[in-house]
C-alpha cells in the first residue's frame, strides 16, 4: 500500500505539476474568458459522462473473481456509455450554446464529443495495473498522454492565442492515450455483455454516488456561471483550481493507491480500522498546512505569478484553499467504506451533503460575490465534517476518540504555523516576491 502509494502520488504531482506549469504560462498568454469558455465546456462533459458512469474500473477492482469476460463486459459497457456521451454532446451543442448565452460553445463541445468516443476505445486491460497494485506501470500509461498534450497545449497557445489551445490539448491526450493503452497492454476487448448483471449488483450505487460526487464538486461553477456569465467562471474556475492542488493532489491519489489495499483487507475490522486511521492522520499532516499556507500566501502569489487582471481572484483563493482543507479530510472516509461494501451509505451521504449544499451556493451566487460563493463551500465542508465522521464511526471499525488523536498534533501546528506568519513584519511583505518566498520558508519551519 505503501508502495502503491508513493506511485499514485507521484503521477498525481508530475501530471498536476505539468498542469500547473500549463496554468501559469496558459495565463499570461490567454485571457480569463478563455478560461471560461475551456471551464465551461468541461462541465458540460463532465455532467454527461458522470451521468451514465457506473464505475466499471472499481468494479473490477473490488471484485476478487474477475476473468477476461469481466474486462470485455466492462470495456462494452464503457463504450456504449462513452458512445452515448458523444451522440447527446453533438446533437445538443447548440441548446447548450443558447442556454450560456455563448454561441463558441458549439464548436468547442462538437470537438469535444469527437474526443469522448476516442477514449471509449481505450483498452480496459489497464485497470489491472491498480488491482494487482502494479502502480509503476499505471504511472507511465497515464503519464505520457500529459506530457504529450502539454506540449501540445503550449504551442497551440503561441500559435492561436485563444480557448481553441485548451480544446485541441484535450482532444490530442485522449487520443494519445488509447493508443498507448494497447501497446503497454496485451488484453484486446470485444464486446460482450456475459456478466452484465454481477458488475450491474455493484456499479449502480457507483453510478448514484458518481453523479453526486460530480454535482458536489461542479454544483458552484454551474451556478457562478449562470448568475455572473463566462469571464467570471474563468476568474473563479483558476483559482478553484490552484487551490485545491495542494491537498486533492496528494489525497485523491493516495486513495487511489489504498482503495486496493483497502478491498484486500476488507474482511479484518481490526486492521482496516487500524489502516484508516493512519491514513487520516497522514491526510491531516498534509492537508490542513498546505490549505492553510495557501490562504496566507495567496495574495503576493496572484500578484507575481498571475498578473494584475487576477487580482480579483486573491479572496477567492484563499477561502478555497481552507475549503480544500477539510473536503480532503472528510473525503477520506469513502475508500474504506466502499472496500467494505457499504457503498449504498457512500451513495447516500453524498446526496444529503448535496441537498444541504445547493441551497447555499444558489443564493451566494445570486449575490454576484465569488468570494461568498467560495465562503459558503468551506462552511458548507466544516458543518458536514462531523456527518462524514459518524458513517465511517457506525461501521465499528474506530472510535469517536480514534479522530483526534489522528488529527489534534497537525491541527495545533497548523494554528501556531498560522500565528507566526501573521505576526512576520510588514517590511518583510511590503515586496510580494520575497513575501512569496520568506512566508512559505517560515511556515514549513514552524510547522
Amino acid at each position: 500500500m505503501i508502495a502503491g502509494t508513493t506511485w499514485m502520488v507521484a503521477m498525481r504531482w508530475t501530471i498536476r505539476g505539468l498542469g500547473v506549469a500549463s496554468t501559469i504560462i496558459l495565463v499570461r498568454l490567454l485571457a480569463p474568458e478563455d478560461f471560461g469558455i475551456n471551464a465551461l465546456s468541461a462541465f458540460v462533459v463532465s455532467l454527461l459522462t458522470v451521468l451514465t458512469s457506473f464505475g466499471v474500473d472499481m468494479a473490477l477492482i473490488q471484485r476478487r473473481d474477475t476473468d477476461a469476460s469481466f474486462y470485455d463486459t466492462a470495456w462494452t459497457i464503457r463504450f456504449l456509455q462513452t458512445a452515448s456521451v458523444a451522440l447527446i454532446l453533438w446533437l445538443f451543442a447548440g441548446t447548450v450554446a443558447e442556454y450560456f448565452n455563448d454561441e463558441r460553445l458549439v464548436g468547442v463541445l462538437r470537438v469535444l464529443a469527437l474526443g469522448v468516443l476516442i477514449s471509449g476505445l481505450e483498452n480496459i486491460g489497464v485497470v489491472s495495473f491498480r488491482k494487482e497494485l502494479e502502480f509503476n506501470k499505471h504511472f507511465w500509461f497515464m503519464v505520457s498522454p500529459k506530457l504529450v498534450s502539454f506540449i501540445a497545449t503550449l504551442v497551440l497557445a503561441l500559435w492561436l492565442r485563444n480557448y481553441w489551445a485548451l480544446i485541441l490539448g484535450i482532444l490530442i491526450n485522449r487520443v494519445v492515450a488509447v493508443v498507448l493503452s494497447y501497446i503497454v497492454h496485451p488484453h484486446r476487448p470485444w464486446f460482450t455483455v456475459a456478466s452484465f448483471r454481477e458488475l450491474w449488483s455493484f456499479s449502480q450505487w457507483m453510478l448514484l454516488r458518481n453523479i453526486g460526487m460530480f454535482l458536489r464538486k461542479e454544483v458552484d461553477t454551474f451556478f457562478v456561471a449562470q448568475s455572473m456569465g463566462t469571464e467570471k467562471v474563468g476568474l473563479y474556475s483558476v483559482p478553484k483550481q490552484i487551490a485545491q492542488l495542494p491537498t486533492t493532489e496528494i489525497i485523491w491519489p493516495m486513495a487511489g493507491a489504498l482503495f486496493p489495499g483497502y478491498a484486500k483487507i476488507a474482511d479484518d475490522s481490526v486492521r482496516i480500522g487500524l489502516a484508516f486511521q493512519r491514513v487520516l492522520s497522514t491526510i491531516a499532516l498534509i492537508a490542513l498546512p498546505s490549505g492553510v499556507g495557501l490562504a496566507i500566501v495567496a495574495e503576493p502569489l496572484v500578484e507575481v505569478v498571475f498578473g494584475e487582471r487576477w487580482l480579483p481572484t486573491i479572496p477567492v483563493l484563499q477561502w478555497m484553499s481552507l475549503y480544500g482543507s477539510i473536503l480532503t479530510i472528510s473525503s477520506c472516509v469513502q475508500a474504506p467504506l466502499i472496500a467494505m461494501g457499504y457503498i449504498r451509505r457512500v451513495s447516500l451521504l453524498i446526496w444529503v451533503q448535496l441537498l444541504i449544499v445547493v441551497p447555499a451556493i444558489i443564493y451566494a451566487a445570486s449575490t454576484g460575490s465569488l468570494a461568498l460563493v467560495a465562503k459558503t463551500q468551506l462552511a458548507s465542508a466544516i458543518i458536514l465534517l462531523p456527518v462524514f465522521f459518524f458513517a465511517i464511526r457506525s461501521t465499528g471499525i474506530v472510535k469517536w476518540s480514534s479522530f483526534g488523536s489522528a488529527i489534534w498534533r497537525p491541527a495545533l501546528a497548523t494554528g501556531l504555523m498560522a500565528l507566526a506568519l501573521y505576526m512576520v513584519p510588514d517590511r518583510v511583505t511590503s515586496d510580494s516576491r520575497v513575501e512569496l518566498v520568506a512566508l512559505p520558508v517560515l511556515g514549513g519551519f514552524v510547522f
